[in-house]
């Protein structure tokens, strides 16, 4: 088979080989959006069987890379414009209520939880060049500061809301590191909205998180715009809402 090269045979090692080469054919635009993930196809292509090419697939989409569509299978996620823009405005104004209120309720737990993250991520900031594995994991353990925030506020509705609409733009977070590549923002944004909480001032942390989701609102606006200058087409994210 096609790409078998020297693989691990270890079911874990392979489970964890399928997942990490179709989220790079992905990422890197080899596969696009819409696009099918056939398991013959890419049993064939990567030298691996469909048992851990399926299980990775249910991985990815749980991390909303891929779609499983009833009679069509998994397809790569499509980011719909005017559903992106509404699911940013959703999330802008919730991380902000939720800034807010984990910066009067955050525990000592909490704020030791915060602390390990952001050590962590200076970790990977001390690091000039990161491969697609340090970016993705830098990614999980940044999305690590929403999930802990949202959490102190102890409010379970809001804690279900705004997980379920991080899994839904997680595309929208690779698009924003990958093609705009300001992470150096992003890192500078994070330390902002972690300062603001474990100092407790809550109007200074909703304040840091709004914007944080705005830029990467523009983010996206710019990479619609750059799309539009090749096509002769112009998109808001807003488009269609009235």
């Amino acid at each position: 088979m096609k790409g078998s090269g020297n693989i691990d045979r270890n079911p874990a090692t392979l489970k964890q080989t399928a997942f990490d080469r179709v989220r790079a054919m992905i990422l890197r635009g080899e596969v696009r959006p819409g696009e099918p993930l056939r398991e013959r196809e890419l049993s064939d292509k990567l030298g691996l069987s469909r048992t851990p090419l399926r299980e990775a697939l249910n991985k990815l989409e749980i991390e909303g890379l891929v779609e499983n569509q009833p009679h069509r299978g998994y397809t790569v996620t499509v980011v719909d414009l005017k559903t992106a823009g509404e699911l940013l405005d959703l999330r802008m104004l919730l991380d902000a209520h939720a800034a807010a209120l984990a910066a009067d309720s955050i525990t000592e737990k909490g704020i030791a939880e915060l602390d390990a993250v952001m050590r962590r991520l200076a970790a990977f900031e001390a690091h000039e060049h990161l491969s697609l594995d340090d970016l993705a994991e830098e990614v999980r353990t940044g999305m690590r500061i929403h999930e802990i925030i949202v959490r102190e506020t102890g409010q379970r509705f809001l804690i279900d809301t705004l997980n379920a609409l991080y899994g839904r733009l997680s595309l929208l977070i690779w698009v924003d590191v990958l093609w705009i590549d300001r992470w150096d923002l992003t890192r500078a944004e994070h330390k902002e909205i972690v300062a603001a909480v474990t100092a407790r001032d809550g109007k200074r942390a909703a304040r840091a998180a709004k914007l944080h989701v705005q830029r990467s609102r523009d983010d996206l606006q710019r990479v619609v715009d750059a799309q539009s200058l090749l096509h002769g087409t112009h998109r808001p994210l807003a488009e269609g809402r009235r």
